[in-house]
This record gives structure tokens, C-alpha cells and sequence, in this order.
């Protein structure tokens, strides 16, 4: 391709890296902080969230190097490139694991209720977050087994990645999406059928979820299907190189979404958000808002649901 085309290319990337890590960080940082400081907010479901949201600061943080190197033009090698973003791998890969952890979890709420009462809430987001580790571990150790010298154009996971093992690495996401898609839609079709059967606080978590499925789908699901159906149809090279690079929108998109899914969906967020932040006199004013309390109340799982505090 042309370097005229190029230079625009990673421009533009760049940019986007930098915009995405402002909303993204600012969101995920204050899922924590929520998380941390207000009690009520606090259960199985929402710790599981909050190793996403870890998994997501990292992805957000680790792009910013590559914007830098974008704007300047600087090229590494695989054997340089691999090992410097070797933990952004490692959490890009637990991310996607742990989206598909959070829909498990409301198939154990839904069908294992019991279960999910008595375990403690250390015990169970351990175990629920086993195999991200174990995924994003294996992926990570087998890169470094199969690192080379090569030259990278963009120093990002699909690419610095040896080819063999970016094709497994993209292969298995899909793989790992749409089981996750899958799982999502048995369940919808579960709650259809059960109606105002099911407890109305499984319904509430199950609206937050959809929106989050559906975003899921057209960010994280997208950039992976996209970045191995390039492969497929046979591009080669710096024509391979630019449209899948290009697919960091849809992985940015993903790192930063979580967060403002929560916000709209969920009151009790929303108001919890605006009591943290009320030191603002512009957040201040948004209290006694009728849309604060509007839209479902996700986050009441936790207090029907947990037995077990943290």
C-alpha cells in the first residue's frame, strides 16, 4: 500500500487509541472505585465485572505505546515487540474469557441458585475466573515459544503475535464469542418462556446484560471475526496488516463500553456515580434528575441473590 496511505492510516489509528483511553480508563477506573466504596454494589457478579474492568485498563493502557509508535513511524521486531506487550496479550486474552464468565455466571443464578448462595464470594469468583487465566496463560507462553525476529508493522497483539499462534489466538476468540452468543440467546429464550416466573432481579440483571451482549457483539465479536476473516479470504501482507490493525476500533470499543452500559441500565449506579463525583458543582445539579432512577435497577442482584458478603 502507499506510505501516503499508511502515514494517514496510523494517524488515524493513533487518535483513536488516545480519544478511546480518556472515556475508556475514566469509566473503568470508576467501576472500581463504585465497587470499592459503596457496600450495596458489591457481589459475585459485579467482582467478576471488576476483573474485566482490570483486564480492560491494561488493554487501554498498553495500546498507548502503540499510538506513539504510530505517530512516529518507528517499526520493532517481534522478538522486541512480543515480550514489551507480552501482559497486554495476556489480559486482551482473559477479557474475552471473562465476558463469557459473566454470561456462566447468570446461567448459575438462573440454574444453580443454591449453589450460588452458599459459595463464598472469594471462592466463586476464583474459580469463575480459572480458565481466563489459564487461556490468556497458555496463548502468552506458547508467543514467546514461537517468537521470531521478523519485522512488525504495528506493534499490537493479532500482529506481534507469531502468525501460527495469532491464528489460534483469533480462531479461538471466535470460538470463545460465540460460544458466549450462544449461551446468551439459551438463556433469553429461558427467560421468554419462564416469564414473570423468574425472579424479577434476574430479569433486571438480564436486561443489563443484553445491552451489554449486543455491544459485546459488535466490538470485541467484530474485531476478532474480522481480524480472521481477513486471513481467510486471502489478503497477504501490508494489505493483511492495515485492515486488521484497523480492527482496534472495535477492540477499543469493547475496552471502554462497560462502564456507560452500566450507567444507563442501572439506578443505582447512576445515583452512586453522581454521589461520588458531587464535589462537582455540574455533577452536583444532576441530583433529584428523574433519570437517575429511570431504567432497571441491575445491581439489586446482589442483595437477594449473595448470601455470602464480601
Amino acid at each position: 500500500m502507499g506510505t501516503v496511505v499508511e502515514m494517514i492510516n496510523q494517524i488515524f489509528i493513533a487518535t483513536e487509541i488516545v480519544l478511546f483511553n480518556v472515556f475508556g480508563l475514566f469509566g473503568n477506573i470508576n467501576f472500581l472505585c463504585l465497587t470499592y466504596a459503596k457496600p450495596a454494589l458489591r457481589s459475585k457478579s459485579s467482582y467478576i465485572q471488576c476483573a474485566l474492568s482490570v483486564s480492560h485498563i491494561f488493554c487501554l493502557l498498553f495500546e498507548l505505546p502503540n499510538a506513539v509508535l504510530l505517530f512516529t513511524g518507528i517499526q520493532l521486531r517481534r522478538n522486541v515487540c512480543f515480550p514489551a506487550i507480552s501482559i497486554y496479550i495476556f489480559f486482551i486474552c482473559a477479557q474475552a474469557v471473562i465476558m463469557l464468565m459473566l454470561v456462566v455466571d447468570l446461567f448459575v443464578i438462573v440454574f444453580f441458585t443454591t449453589f450460588y448462595r452458599r459459595i463464598d464470594n472469594l471462592s466463586y469468583t476464583f474459580l469463575m475466573l480459572t480458565a481466563p487465566f489459564f487461556y490468556a496463560g497458555f496463548t502468552v507462553a506458547w508467543g514467546f515459544v514461537m517468537m521470531d525476529n521478523e519485522l512488525v508493522i504495528f506493534c499490537n497483539p493479532p500482529i506481534s503475535l507469531h502468525p501460527i499462534v495469532s491464528r489460534w489466538w483469533s480462531m479461538s476468540n471466535v470460538a470463545l464469542n460465540s460460544v458466549t452468543l450462544c449461551l446468551f440467546l439459551f438463556l433469553m429464550i429461558i427467560f421468554h418462556c419462564k416469564g414473570k416466573k423468574q425472579k424479577s432481579d434476574t430479569r433486571k440483571l438480564m436486561k443489563r446484560l443484553k445491552v451489554s451482549v449486543v455491544v459485546f457483539v459488535f466490538s470485541w465479536y467484530m474485531c476478532t471475526l474480522g481480524v480472521d476473516m481477513f486471513v481467510a479470504i486471502g489478503l497477504t501482507g501490508s494489505v493483511l496488516v492495515f485492515f486488521q490493525s484497523n480492527m482496534v476500533f472495535f477492540a477499543l470499543l469493547c475496552y471502554t463500553q462497560p462502564f456507560y452500559v452500566m450507567l444507563w441500565r442501572s439506578s443505582e449506579y447512576r445515583t452512586a456515580f453522581v454521589e461520588m463525583w458531587s464535589f462537582l458543582n455540574c455533577v452536583k445539579k444532576l441530583k433529584g434528575k428523574g433519570w437517575l432512577e429511570r431504567t432497571t435497577r441491575a445491581t439489586t442482584v446482589v442483595s437477594t441473590m449473595d448470601s455470602s458478603k464480601q
